[in-house]
């Protein structure tokens, strides 16, 4: 307890020094000195940054961190702390590797719009144009689906429930077979609704490669890698494109955080077949030149320099202003000044990107902790600031009160994994604020302490209507606490059961059981086997690969098939029993019994446990 106690207030003080300016002395420090856009020093900056490292590092078994702060083509700063091995003491250094995670992702929106420089491809143009005929099979609606809706990730893809990574070297498949193979449903019409989606851009990355005849990865080592000289970053599945991040990435570890202790995860090394989505890695120092691209009024990465500038204007927009949610695939953010960049996450651990083409000061962090740590939680506020509430907020704006229930947009609205929506579900007061400050041209401010987060009313042809917040929607929704009472209800049917189980094998030791007694034995079980199926089925997906196997998918829903049908007979066979006997005890058995199969029967159908099939 005293070890918790003492790891508990090392984070509060770490979380301190994050917060608040730090007087330091000259001799402490480089003598150049710059005032970041956050309106602290830089000076303050890598104060903060290592004094809130060593804390963590000493008192919170502390994985590592990398960060690189910029200007331009200047290296303001960069510190490496912690270990990448823990139990080797292998500290984190200049050779240490990471995984980009969702920050691959700008590399296919920058092979986008080199091919859009170049006249190769229209980004209002329907990218079935461009596929391979008949290579989508889980479409809903007959609209086109252009690059823009790829890039502003609202092409109408839920997200899908096979799995997005595998083990095994030897599953890992050609980009469009990947593809193919984990199609989602289309829940929502094209341009309609913003989801998140690791498959839409994926996709994206596959038409790069149907345009240019070359697979997605040969492409941006020629086009992006090779032109930056990126000598250490790779970007297949396996790594196997790089000789130098193939080792090196053996060597990284994992960590997570239980209880104020790390855990390590080993080299937590997962493939992801569908690459251009998540699978690039490398070294801080290749990210940093990376994004210091973005920052450069040469634009390297393109033939004019106009391109890039258009790559950062705005293809998505909250309401009707001329504030940016989405710019080319790029998230725009607004602090103290309006950023640019992608953020990544990985089994393995996270990495972010950050940049102002204006100032052209910009940051790449990456760690070895799933879920992130300080230094990737905090550094956005340390170099941008806030979001400047003051410049947008009075106390005489409007008022939107909110209430009700929300579903999350990029989630599974079909499937078997449609339950998990309902408990992902949020309520209007985990908003921060039940009220949204209207602004203008149905712009609103979401507050949340010093926090502040742009949002619009979105209205939806089915009259529904929900809140953009960047990269997706809170859908409003009437019938959460039904999904959630049923949901409830369904897993202590499994209770009952085990109960009821448990008693009837007891009796059964007494007396034989009769054929009926049998068939309600059966329905008992199989409420048992369904409720275990689907946690199972929810853990698996949480732990490990995103999503199912297609196999698993197959079994697993193929089961629950059985099962509801077994609940169906045992159900009919209990009405039966409770009409003819006389017995108030085994009335009530059977009732129970009754209720309990349609409860399971009535969830199996709601959350669609049983398809596998589409998506």
């Amino acid at each position: 307890m005293k070890n918790l106690f003492k790891r508990m207030t090392a984070a509060l003080c770490a979380g301190l020094m994050l917060s608040f300016p730090v007087n330091i002395s000259a001799e402490e420090m480089p003598e150049n000195d710059i005032t970041l856009p956050s309106g602290k020093t830089l000076k303050e900056v890598i104060y903060t940054l290592e004094s809130n490292c060593k804390a963590t590092e000493e008192n919170l078994d502390f994985a590592s961190a990398e960060i690189s702060i910029f200007k331009g083509g200047e290296e303001l700063y960069t510190g490496y702390y912690g270990e990448v091995d823990k139990e080797k003491h292998i500290a984190a250094d200049e050779t240490s590797v990471y995984e980009w995670g969702s920050i691959s992702k700008t590399l296919i929106w920058v092979s986008v719009m080199q091919l859009y420089e170049q006249g190769r491809i229209d980004l209002d143009k329907d990218i079935r144009e461009y596929l391979p005929d008949g290579f989508f099979k889980n479409l809903t609606y007959d609209d086109p689906i252009t690059m823009m809706n790829l890039m502003n990730h609202n092409a109408g893809w839920q997200e899908t429930t096979k799995a997005i990574q595998v083990k095994d070297e030897k599953d890992i498949k050609p980009l469009g077979e990947a593809l193919k193979d984990i199609e989602p449903a289309q829940v929502f019409r094209p341009g309609e609704i913003t989801a998140y989606s690791n498959y839409g851009a994926a996709v994206a990355g596959y038409v790069v490669e149907c345009i240019t005849g070359e697979d997605f990865c040969d492409y941006v080592h020629e086009n992006i890698f090779d032109v930056l000289g990126m000598e250490h970053t790779s970007l297949n599945p396996n790594h196997s494109d790089n000789a130098y991040v193939f080792e090196k990435r053996k060597e990284m570890h994992s960590y997570s955080t239980m209880f104020f202790e790390s855990v390590d995860e080993g080299n937590c090394l997962y493939y992801i077949p569908c690459y251009p989505a998540g699978a690039a890695a490398g070294t801080l120092a290749d990210l940093r030149t990376y994004a210091q691209a973005f920052v450069n009024d040469d634009a390297p990465l393109f033939k004019n320099p106009e391109t890039q500038k258009l790559m950062f204007e705005g293809t998505a927009f909250y309401g009707d202003s001329d504030i940016p949610e989405n710019c080319h695939g790029f998230w725009p953010e607004e602090r103290e000044v309006r950023v640019y960049g992608h953020g990544g996450s990985t089994l393995f651990g996270n990495a972010d990107m950050k940049f102002d083409p204006v100032s052209k000061i910009g940051f790449v962090v990456m760690v070895n902790q799933y879920g992130g740590n300080l230094v990737t939680e905090n550094a956005p506020s340390l170099v941008f600031g806030h979001f400047p509430k003051d410049k947008y907020i009075s106390e005489t704006d409007d008022k939107l009160d909110i209430k009700g229930y929300y579903l999350i947009s990029r989630g599974v609205f079909k499937g078997l994994m449609k339950f998990q929506n309902t408990l992902t579900a949020i309520s209007a007061d985990e908003l921060g604020d039940t009220n949204l400050r209207k602004l203008n041209d149905g712009l609103y401010v979401i507050e949340a302490g010093e926090h502040g987060q742009f949002s619009s009313v979105r209205n939806y042809e089915n009259g529904d209507w929900g809140l953009l917040i960047q990269s997706q929607e809170l859908i409003h929704t009437g019938s959460y606490l039904f999904a959630l009472a049923l949901l409830a209800a369904y897993g202590l049917t499994a209770v009952a059961s085990f109960y009821m189980l448990r008693i009837r094998f007891k009796v059964r030791k007494l007396k034989k059981q009769s054929l009926t007694s049998g068939v309600i034995t059966a329905g008992e079980t199989a409420i048992l086997v369904s409720v275990i199926l689907l946690l199972t089925s929810y853990v698996y997906t949480l732990k490990f690969l995103g999503g199912l196997p297609a196999t698993a998918m197959t079994v697993f829903g193929t089961c629950q098939i059985i099962c509801a049908a077994v609940c169906v007979v045992s159900a009919i066979a209990a009405v039966r029993s409770a009409l003819k006997d006389k017995d108030k005890i085994k009335k009530t058995v059977c009732i129970i019994n009754t209720v309990c199969s349609v409860i399971c029967v009535s969830a199996i159908v709601y959350f669609e446990m049983y398809r596998f099939w589409g998506c």
